[in-house]
C-alpha cells in the first residue's frame, strides 16, 4: 500500500491531524472510492440488527430522508477520520446525544429499547469496518495482513468516539473481526424496515440508459458480493453466486478506472477540505 505521508500528502488547514493522520491506513482506505461501496455493505449488515431497526422505525421517519441520512453519515465519517480532534470530538458528541434521546418502549413486551445500547453500537461500528476491509480485499487498494490488522486497531478509536467503552466488543485484528461478524449472525433478522431500505439493492431498476444501468447493477451486485453467505441468505439473494462473482470482477475494474482519474493526494485533499468547509459540527469559524 502506498504510504500517504511518503509524498507529503496535501491537507486543508486544520488545528491538528486528528486521531489518525496521513500515516494511517484509515486515511488511505477512507479516501479510496472502494470505501463508499464498503460503507454500503456495512449499512446492509447494520440493518440486520432487528431490535435496532424496530427502534429506528419507531423513533424516526427513516423512509422519507434516505439521501439526507446518507449525506449526514458521510459527513460524520469524513469529520472523525480526516478532521482535527476538536471537530471529531464535536461530531461524536452530537451523535452520542442523538443516540441518548432515541428511546422507545415496546408496547407488547414493555422492554425499553435504547440507541446507545453498547452492543448495538459495537455491531454498527464493526459492520462498517468489516465492509470497508472487504471492499478493499475485493476491489483494492491491496493491503498486507499487517495493514488490515492495523486498520482494525486504528478504528478502535472511532468506536470509543461513538460510545463503545467495553474493549471485549471491539476486535483486535481482521481475523477476530471476521469471527465477530459470523458469531453474531444468530441474533440477526431481516425486518420490514431493513427490507425496505435494501429493496433497491435486491431488485435494481433496469430503466434508463443501458450503459448507466449496466454500471449501476454491476456495482450494486458487487456490493452484495461482499456480504457473508448468511447475510445473503437473509436478504434472499444467496442463489446468484456466479452473477455476484462476475459483478465483483466488473466492479474491481471500475474502481481501478476511477483511481486513474484522481491521485491519492487529490482524494486526501478533497476529504480534508470537505471537513473544513462542511464538518458534521462546526467548532470554529
Amino acid at each position: 500500500m502506498q504510504n500517504v505521508s511518503e509524498a507529503s500528502a496535501p491537507r486543508a488547514s486544520a488545528e491538528d491531524e486528528g486521531y489518525f493522520g496521513p500515516d494511517s491506513v484509515s486515511w488511505q482506505l477512507f479516501s479510496d472510492p472502494s470505501s463508499k461501496l464498503g460503507g454500503v455493505t456495512g449499512i446492509l449488515l447494520q440493518s440486520l440488527n432487528p431490535m435496532m431497526m424496530r427502534l429506528f422505525a419507531a423513533t424516526s421517519d427513516y423512509a422519507s430522508d434516505i439521501a439526507g441520512r446518507g449525506e449526514r453519515t458521510g459527513r460524520y465519517i469524513d469529520t472523525t477520520i480526516f478532521g482535527d480532534r476538536a471537530h471529531a470530538d464535536a461530531a461524536a458528541a452530537a451523535v452520542r446525544r442523538l443516540h441518548a434521546r432515541a428511546v422507545w418502549t415496546d408496547p407488547f413486551t414493555g422492554e425499553e429499547l435504547r440507541a446507545d445500547n453498547e452492543r448495538w453500537l459495537a455491531w454498527t461500528h464493526n459492520a462498517l469496518v468489516f465492509g470497508v476491509l472487504r471492499a478493499a480485499e475485493a476491489f483494492g487498494p491491496e493491503l498486507s495482513a499487517a495493514e488490515q490488522d492495523r486498520f482494525v486497531r486504528e478504528q478502535q478509536r472511532a468506536a470509543e468516539l461513538i460510545g463503545v467503552t467495553q474493549p471485549s466488543l471491539i476486535p483486535e485484528n481482521y481475523a477476530d473481526l471476521r469471527a465477530y461478524i459470523d458469531d453474531n449472525r444468530d441474533w440477526m433478522a431481516l425486518t420490514l424496515p431493513a427490507a425496505e431500505i435494501s429493496r433497491a439493492m435486491r431488485r435494481p431498476s433496469l430503466k434508463g440508459n443501458p450503459i448507466s444501468v449496466f454500471v449501476a447493477v454491476n456495482v450494486q451486485d458487487g456490493i452484495l458480493s461482499l456480504l457473508p453467505e448468511w447475510a445473503l441468505l437473509m436478504f434472499g439473494i444467496e442463489g446468484r453466486p456466479m452473477h455476484l462473482r462476475a459483478a465483483a470482477r466488473t466492479t474491481r475494474m471500475l474502481m481501478a478506472r476511477a483511481r486513474k482519474h484522481e491521485t491519492v493526494h487529490a482524494r486526501i485533499l478533497a476529504a480534508t477540505s470537505r471537513v473544513q468547509t462542511h464538518p458534521y459540527r462546526r467548532v470554529r469559524r
